[in-house]
């Protein structure tokens, strides 16, 4: 299966992120639409999550970690098209069945504000003796989509406000509650789905050490995104019922699963997998927000499992979740420091390996360096890299005829996870 096309200075997707059912749809889709597929991708596993529920489940380390995933898409206002790649992931997931349309109708809600109105939302301090107090989801069974993320974050810094440390229990666990001081709240079974947008600007000014070493951000999946192509008119969508009608089916049948553990091979391949995981931990913030890199995995591999309508997760789907997880960190990579001192010619490298099609010397020059290098110095730096066999140079004319030449990474993989998912590519290893 082809990739789906997609911004050059994006992070890459790894191939095996296109995984499956819900892959093919997603680059079915991309030819028609201005929205990021790696972002339709992201929000419509989140759905598919919400719909099958807190059934399924999959064990690391022996905690529990249920079919929620909170992907946060980072893209500027104008080009990130974050809000379009939403609508397609709404689109997606609404031919799934007409329980998929219901939910989307019923229990898809916006405007978080308090820990204590989130629990209520989700039916804590409610009488089912009183037919006029209500839940917006009463069994707990919630999405919420907010396309401005700063706002909660401002939220979330006022005195007193918990709304932090309660999106923290509902991720991790079943259960929230709030002690406020005349009515203690406090909801069981939950399954809060949390899908939320921001600029890169927005969270650069709002985001403080306590907010990414409290943890709150952990929680989410960094999903970097930007338009992909200029469509001037409405196209008409490709048929995808045999695809949706599949996704419904296995939604379905995912409601009804229990635990789901890797199989042998996928079990065998975890060893591997793990530790390629625990030797991509960096440090400072960067290191903080993606301390959560095996649980994500998991989650991400148990729910293309559940899509592909299988109950155990093979290496397929083990691989599938590692490379989405893969490109969350390198979404993340580029807004956070990861406490590292390293050398110009050292970060010219990850910067041009890490971006889906290579980079100018003009981004080295402006994005990198901030204008602080000379153009001999840059030169000096890329013919070393050539010279090593690490970069290729792509000359190209761009739209306005004028030749561009892209420097593209041809070397090794950068990190220990980029080396498991290319090595298992490319066949060199049978899991």
């Amino acid at each position: 299966m082809s990739t789906p096309r997609r911004g050059r200075g994006l992070p890459k997707v790894p191939e095996a992120a296109w995984h499956g059912t819900i892959g093919k749809a997603v680059v079915a889709i991309a030819p028609y639409t201005e929205a990021d597929p790696a972002a339709i991708l992201a929000q419509a596993l989140a759905f598919f999550g919400a719909l099958v529920g807190d059934s399924p489940h999959v064990r690391v380390g022996g905690i529990v970690h249920r079919a929620r995933v909170w992907p946060l898409l980072v893209g500027r206002t104008s080009r990130g098209r974050k809000g379009t790649s939403l609508h397609e992931a709404r689109w997606l997931t609404r031919r799934y069945s007409t329980h998929a349309e219901n939910y989307l109708q019923n229990r898809v809600l916006q405007g978080l504000s308090t820990g204590e109105g989130l629990l209520a939302a989700l039916g804590a301090g409610k009488s089912s003796d009183n037919p006029d107090d209500q839940a917006a989801a009463a069994d707990g069974k919630l999405t919420i989509e907010e396309s401005e993320f700063a706002r909660i974050l401002n939220v979330a810094k006022r005195e007193g406000n918990n709304l932090g440390q309660v999106l923290r229990q509902l991720w991790e666990n079943d259960s929230a509650g709030s002690m406020t001081r005349q009515a203690p709240l406090r909801v069981d079974n939950a399954h809060l789905t949390l899908i939320c947008h921001v600029t890169p600007g927005e969270l650069r000014v709002k985001l403080h050490d306590a907010d990414v070493l409290g943890g709150t951000l952990n929680r989410f999946l960094f999903v970097a995104c930007e338009r992909t192509q200029l469509i001037s008119r409405e196209l008409l969508r490709p048929d995808l019922s045999d695809l949706t009608r599949l996704l419904g089916e296995a939604a379905e049948a995912g409601r009804w699963i229990r635990e789901v553990r890797r199989d042998r091979r996928a079990e065998d391949l975890w060893d591997e997998v793990y530790g390629a995981l625990c030797a991509d931990e960096p440090d400072g913030q960067l290191g903080a927000v993606l301390g959560r890199g095996p649980a994500y995995t998991n989650r991400l591999a148990m729910l293309y499992a559940l899509a592909d309508g299988a109950s155990a997760i093979a290496t397929d789907h083990l691989l599938a979740g590692l490379g989405m997880w893969h490109y969350a960190a390198e979404s993340a990579r580029q807004l956070f420091d990861d406490g590292r001192r390293r050398g110009d010619e050292e970060r010219l490298a990850e910067f041009v390996a890490g971006a889906q099609g290579g980079r100018t010397r003009t981004e080295i020059y402006v994005d990198l360096f901030n204008r602080n290098k000379s153009k001999g110095e840059i030169d000096g730096m890329v013919d070393r890299l050539i010279a090593h066999g690490d970069l290729a140079e792509d000359r190209q004319v761009d739209t306005g005829g004028r030749p561009v030449t892209w420097l593209l990474w041809v070397g090794a993989p950068r990190d220990a996870v980029a080396e498991v998912l290319e090595r298992y590519r490319y066949g060199y290893q049978t899991p």
